[in-house]
């Protein structure tokens, strides 16, 4: 892969950790409204996040034969949070709920409004197995510590959900659509989940985005095993990311980029919601 350009995000003393693109819908002083495209990015410690503003007003996926401010970034807007451990790790968006899922290293996603960044719940993450006790089978429901990086998903269409309601390449609509307006009483849909690797683990898990509960753990151990990483100096998992390779509906699961800290190579990857 090639750098095309490097963009400092935030000021130096910061250490940026999770960031997320999402967009909300602006009056374009007619009769229009138009997408307006942005990014938010959280810090580790410092307890301060930042907006930041894509200023083209189209697509954020053009490349720069196709708009000459397509990589220009503007902070307007820097914010304070909190959330159970002080920290801020992963970030990510659901359009249709219009909410903002943020992991902190603990065992709970802590949910905001994407407007207010107000928070709204937290959803504590828990894995249940089966054990035996005293001879009978019954079941075990453990916390999930150290969520980290996170990704909306919906594995019926690949995608996030940022994409679904374009009306045309310029991301405008009229006042009457009714797909400008997000609906926020929509239920998730039963392919809609979370993605989110585990610190220290080589795993990925799919949480329910509305219970916490982990339903799937996706092993990948074998694929840059730890024998090699250590040879090669390369340390954990820590990075997921979906292609943008929609599936046209055929549920066919969704693909992510993966990589780690120091690692040499970033792995495309598909997974599937359900056993085959």
């Amino acid at each position: 892969m090639t750098t095309l350009r490097r963009i400092p995000l935030a000021p130096a003393n910061f250490f940026g950790e999770g960031i997320a693109y999402y967009y909300i819908w602006a009056n374009d002083g007619g009769d229009n409204m138009r997408k307006e495209h942005r990014l938010i990015q959280l810090t580790w410690k410092n307890k301060r996040g930042f907006i930041y503003s894509l200023d083209d007003g189209g697509n954020p996926k053009k490349n720069d034969s196709q708009s000459e401010n397509s990589s220009h970034l503007k902070v307007i807007r820097e914010f304070d949070y909190d959330t159970v451990t002080g920290e801020g790790w992963g970030i990510t968006f659901l359009p249709h709920t219009n909410e903002f899922y943020i992991s902190d290293g603990s065992h709970f996603l802590s949910v905001w409004d994407a407007e207010s960044l107000d928070l709204k719940r937290k959803i504590p993450v828990k894995f249940e197995r089966k054990v035996m006790v005293d001879g009978e089978l019954t079941s075990e429901s453990l916390d999930v510590d150290y969520i980290n990086e996170l990704e909306f998903v919906d594995f019926e269409t690949g995608g996030d959900g940022t994409t679904d309601r374009d009306s045309g390449e310029e991301g405008v609509c009229s006042n009457d659509d009714t797909e400008c307006n997000d609906d926020t009483s929509s239920p998730h849909k039963q392919s809609m989940r979370i993605l989110a690797n585990v610190w220290y683990q080589d795993l990925i898990i799919s949480i329910h985005p509305e219970t916490g509960e982990v339903e799937r753990v996706y092993d990948f151990r074998d694929l840059y095993p730890i024998e090699q990483r250590q040879k090669d100096g390369a340390d954990v998992l820590n990075g997921i990311s979906l292609t943008g390779a929609m599936n046209g509906g055929s549920e066919d699961g969704v693909e992510l980029w993966i990589t780690g800290k120091l690692w040499p190579n970033m792995y495309r990857v598909r997974l599937k919601q359900h056993a085959t």
